[in-house]
């Protein structure tokens, strides 16, 4: 087990290396989104997300590791949004981790050091809620308000899988897609943005908010679904049911004019026959008084 714990420390230390070489390779390029470094930089700080929450406690609160500590600036206030979204949220869950297990389990005095180090953690995490941008803020707060509904919704099944999320953090991620794909709050993209807050919030549509929260519908894809696909299955269902009648109704609609049109032919085919019987019904006649009068 000592050797498993070893591994699992060296595998979390190279993720942060990675991670930290990643942020300052993307810091001294463009910074665009799309650019290998970023996506590497993402992709290890997701995967440091998933670290065991005793080991993530461990290293970050152990003075053999300053490292860790420093590199939180790197992260929280890079010039590229994905990874400062990312960074946020995952000084975040270690700040969770650290008073979910550091108070409530520790039997031994508490260290000075790591006291002091908690309390500058929580500074920084209250920091990290704002982005400087009231418009962003306020968006992050309307989303983490929806999110915050879902412990109440859910089965007794569910429930230990949706407390164990960060509904603030979940908040933050997906404002920080929307503001990437969408842009400012303001101007033509408003109605995108009110269309999401809105279904996320609709109490009659506790399924969307649910599967945002648990990762099942990521903040990039919410960013894309049309307004249809955002609803509710109540009102996808009804949806869905109105599409079939109308096609339906079209479908008859079509059906009709072939029939019509169909019947238009045979009476002129027939009007046609009848006319041409006549013509030479009456051809015959006046060939046959030609013949009388000669």
């Amino acid at each position: 087990r000592e050797r498993e714990i070893r591994m699992e420390k060296q595998e979390f230390l190279e993720l942060f290396e990675a991670a930290t070489k990643a942020a300052k390779s993307a810091a001294r390029g463009d910074g665009k989104s799309s650019s290998p470094a970023v996506s590497r930089c993402v992709e290890a700080m997701v995967r440091l997300k998933e670290a065991p929450e005793s080991l993530a406690c461990e290293l970050v609160v152990d003075r053999k590791y300053p490292q860790i500590g420093k590199s939180h600036g790197l992260f929280t206030e890079h010039k590229n949004p994905r990874i400062q979204s990312e960074g946020k949220i995952l000084y975040s869950l270690w700040l969770r981790f650290l008073y979910a297990t550091g108070r409530k389990h520790s039997s031994r005095p508490r260290d000075r050091t790591v006291v002091k180090k908690e309390k500058k953690l929580v500074e920084e995490e209250m920091v990290s809620r704002t982005t400087g941008d009231s418009n962003r803020d306020k968006v992050r707060e309307i989303l983490h308000k929806s999110l915050s509904k879902v412990a109440n919704e859910v089965v007794v099944g569910m429930k230990e899988g949706v407390v164990s999320c960060d509904s603030w953090s979940v908040a933050a991620s997906v404002e920080s897609a929307m503001f990437e794909k969408l842009g400012s709050f303001e101007g033509t993209q408003k109605i995108k943005y009110r269309s999401i807050l809105f279904n996320m919030g609709n109490s009659s549509n506790p399924d969307l908010r649910r599967k945002v929260l648990l990762g099942e519908i990521s903040g990039e894809r919410l960013v894309t679904m049309e307004k249809e696909e955002m609803a509710s299955n109540k009102i996808q269902l009804e949806v869905q049911k109105i599409k079939e009648k109308a096609r339906d109704k079209e479908e008859n609609r079509v059906k009709s004019m072939i029939l019509f049109q169909s019947d238009t032919i045979a009476d002129g085919s027939r009007i046609l026959s009848e006319h041409r019987v006549r013509v030479s019904v009456l051809r015959a006649k006046q060939g046959k008084d030609k013949l009388i009068s000669g």
